[in-house]
């Protein structure tokens, strides 16, 4: 919702400039109406990434990830909440609404977290200045979530990292449309694991048949023609 709202803003922005730079300078060369239009996109872009990001928050990049963590803690807009977990699995990411994990607790219950945050702690092998082994699941963690906007911060790993028992196949629009995709952070007690691993897995095999069917069907529609052509 704040990516929406920066870009209308500067959307929105670049037209008023637009005109308003036309109303004063009616006769001026389009070199130099290009120019002010893109240094007034260059500004309103600074505006943006400064209003619509959240408190503590450092859109800019010029400080690090533990310096931002103080200053969300000393404006008291972080809250912890740790976890004790037995297994997990994974969905792989539809789009980019971030990877899905399914974290079965202590307590039975089970928790989910989505979002791109996740990719931060999984394992790198590709790149010898950036390579780590995989930090989450793990058997410990705890959670630092914004108090105000609820994205996660932070994750604190501990214990024995919890290799995922499988990693199911994207859950597609159909799914997401019908809402059947939990909230980031929602810890489940109607269901078990076992019962939403399976859930998921039928759900992205019943997803590639049909996305397979279409295929098939728009392939045998593409060839009607042909058919028409070599039967007339």
């Amino acid at each position: 919702m704040r990516v929406v709202a920066g870009g209308l803003f500067v959307f929105l922005g670049m037209l008023v400039s637009f005109a308003l730079l036309r109303s004063v300078l009616p006769a001026a060369p389009p070199w130099l109406m290009g120019g002010g239009v893109s240094l007034v996109m260059l500004g309103l872009a600074a505006v943006s990434l400064w209003l619509f990001n959240p408190k503590g928050t450092d859109p800019f990049g010029r400080r690090s990830l533990e310096e931002q963590l103080r200053e969300l803690r000393r404006l008291d807009l972080l809250e912890a909440s740790s976890f004790r977990a037995k297994r997990a699995f994974g969905v792989e990411e539809y789009e980019d609404e971030g990877l899905h994990c399914y974290i079965e607790l202590e307590s039975g219950s089970v928790l989910f977290l989505s979002g791109q945050y996740l990719y931060d702690y999984e394992p790198i092998t590709d790149d010898p200045e950036l390579n780590q082994p995989r930090r989450f699941p793990c058997s410990e963690f705890t959670v630092h979530r914004h108090r105000q906007e609820r994205f996660v911060a932070d994750i604190t790993c501990g214990g024995s990292v919890l290799e995922p028992e499988g990693i199911a196949p994207p859950l597609g629009a159909r799914v997401w449309r019908a809402g059947g995709v939990p909230e980031d952070g929602q810890v489940i007690t109607t269901a078990t694991f076992e019962e939403l691993k399976e859930r998921d897995s039928k759900r992205a095999v019943e997803q590639g048949v049909e996305s397979n069917q279409r295929l098939v069907t728009l392939e045998l529609r593409s060839l009607t023609p042909v058919f028409d052509k070599l039967s007339g």
